[in-house]
């Protein structure tokens, strides 16, 4: 069942449109009912009534080798329930929303801001249990169908 965020408005559902200042969500109901979100404020909308899954798994660190947790989000296979337009999204996860790693860093201790030389900057990333080396972007997986039998979706 596809999700929907409720018009403000009227009893209508918003919907993704393309206009002439570019894309934004409108009401379901429209010529009738005008109103409209812009997309920052769908996926605000979307995020508060649904909430983010975020995902668990094992995987080896490519230092120490040895098992190390790893946590990310894949905002965009929620989106997509909204409109597939938001299936393009690709690799949305950790590092990508800080108010949703913000959250996440503050109850799981291996993820963590850290500094990458390769990126030269500061961002958000899982780091190893045991040696604490950057599990970043370069090391996590980017889409869960890769990892699919071995994740599991934790509450936080």
């Amino acid at each position: 069942m596809n999700k929907f965020i409720q018009c403000k408005m009227c009893e209508g559902h918003y919907v993704i449109r393309d206009g002439k200042y570019g894309i934004f969500a409108g009401c379901s109901h429209y010529p009738v009912c005008k109103s409209t979100l812009k997309i920052p404020e769908l996926v605000y909308e979307f995020i508060r009534k649904y909430g983010v899954n975020i995902y668990q798994w094992q995987k080896q660190c490519w230092k120490c080798q040895q098992e190390t947790p790893v946590y990310s989000y894949y905002l965009y296979y929620e989106l997509s329930e909204l409109d597939p337009i938001f299936s393009v999204l690709h690799g949305i996860g950790v590092g990508d929303i800080s108010s949703i790693d913000r959250l996440l860093s503050l109850n799981v201790p291996t993820v963590k801001m850290k500094y990458s030389k390769t990126l030269n900057e500061h961002y958000m990333a899982n780091v190893c249990l045991h040696c604490g080396a950057i599990q970043g972007h370069n090391y996590v997986v980017t889409d869960p169908h890769e990892i699919i039998n071995s994740l599991c979706i934790i509450m936080i």
